[in-house]
């Protein structure tokens, strides 16, 4: 190996999930969004990591026979990524990076929170949707659409119902088994 040719492959090896400034954009966007939809008083952290991550991952919620499917897989989600069979790990992981996420825009004055009957609540600043405003890239067009479905179909569920039911989705079995086929059709 030539002494740079891993430097060079380090650099390329990696995921923009893997980015603080990413992961912080993205939750900006979220919170713009719900301001949007009239969700004015915030959400908790639980919501907060439930909506980003299904968001980020419709296709674990949207099925083939969703008229939704067509219209996310045109604005770019690709539906069968290994992403999706490790989504329990890749959720809890996510989940154990939300603070410093929600931190960096608490810093940054874009988001704010207040206590609601014993309840953190996080919402978007006017300072917050003026700088998501400003990102407009394709995967933010495409993450701001699936928002918009994702909380329309998740804000009906109390907390412990949005729990059960993401357990479930968690699970992702149907793409596990995807997978062994695409392993069968490569022998």
């Amino acid at each position: 190996m030539k002494p740079n040719e891993s430097d060079w492959k380090s650099k390329l090896l990696f995921s923009p999930e893997d980015i603080t400034l990413f992961n912080s954009a993205r939750l900006l966007i979220l919170f713009e969004v719900l301001e949007n939809l009239g969700i004015k008083g915030g959400i908790d952290l639980e919501r907060s990591s439930y909506y980003d991550f299904f968001a980020a991952n419709p296709f674990l919620i949207i099925r083939e026979d969703d008229p939704l499917w067509l219209d996310l897989e045109i604005v770019g989600f690709e539906t069968h990524t290994l992403g999706y069979i490790s989504s329990s790990q890749r959720y809890r992981t996510k989940r154990s990076r939300l603070k410093q996420y929600l931190s960096l825009l608490l810093s940054k004055n874009l988001i704010e929170v207040s206590n609601v009957d014993k309840k953190i609540l996080y919402r978007v600043t006017s300072t917050g949707i003026e700088a998501a405003n400003q990102i407009k890239s394709m995967y933010a067009i495409a993450y701001r659409k699936s928002v918009k479905h994702i909380i329309k179909r998740l804000k009906r569920y109390s907390d412990k119902k949005l729990w059960e039911k993401s357990s479930k989705w968690l699970e992702a079995k149907s793409f596990q088994v995807d997978l062994y086929d695409m392993l069968d059709d490569v022998k």
